[in-house]
């Protein structure tokens, strides 16, 4: 690494170190004005400490969208330069576009379109969940033939025969409502709190400069 690469990269490093920090502190002090305690002023003082952390969100949330805008008209320009090559799909994309842009244009707010095609997507991509389900208990039945297996086809067994629309089928709607409410509950809160270790790992990882994108 040359002396210019090395005083880029540490100048990266104390700017994402800078940013984290402020951000940081702006979103601990900022929304808690009780740590300053009663004296008068502790109000003013914690939204002066907020206000950097909100202007540095808010352009990132403008570079964000400056981003999504660039996206489009790159994936644009690239299926009209395909258009030349014979590229039905690439047709099919920009007519989709911008029918779509004139609908949200002249009817604003009216999301029958989004609606006409989210809900068919949505009911094939369940569709294919279950086929997915049953074609995973059928390969874990084949493979472990043990207790946990058996546990994890009962529990795709009572979870399909719940959504069926039968009033025979209460009893087992009540047990698909306790699995949703108590066992995959914890599951998801297991998850999410590694993603959050995970997402807290990696920022302090970039905050001290750690992290490769900003060693060069």
């Amino acid at each position: 690494m040359g002396r210019g690469q090395g005083v880029g990269a540490f100048f990266s490093a104390l700017v994402a170190f800078a940013v984290g920090v402020t951000v940081m502190l702006s979103l601990l002090l900022g929304d808690n004005p009780a740590l300053f305690g009663d004296r008068p002023g502790s109000d003013e003082l914690a939204r002066r400490i907020a206000l950097p952390g909100d202007v540095l969100l808010r352009l990132i949330v403008i570079f964000l969208a400056l981003s999504i805008v660039i996206g489009i008209a790159n994936l644009l320009f690239v299926h009209v330069s395909r258009l030349t090559s014979g590229k039905f799909y690439s047709a099919v994309l920009l007519a989709s576009f911008g029918f779509t842009i004139y609908w949200y244009v002249t009817r604003r707010g009216d999301t029958s379109l989004l609606e006409a095609v989210q809900l068919p997507i949505e009911s094939a991509l369940a569709a294919l969940l279950f086929v997915s389900l049953v074609h995973g208990s059928s390969r874990v039945m084949g493979k472990r033939n043990d207790i946990w297996g058996l546990l994890f086809v009962a529990v795709v067994v009572v979870v399909l025969l719940a959504s069926l629309p039968l009033a025979e089928l209460a009893p087992v709607k009540a047990w698909s409502d306790w699995l949703m409410r108590i066992p995959v509950s914890a599951g998801v809160r297991a998850m999410l709190l590694g993603i959050a270790l995970g997402m807290v790992v990696t920022g302090v990882r970039a905050v001290l400069g750690q992290d490769r994108s900003y060693r060069g």
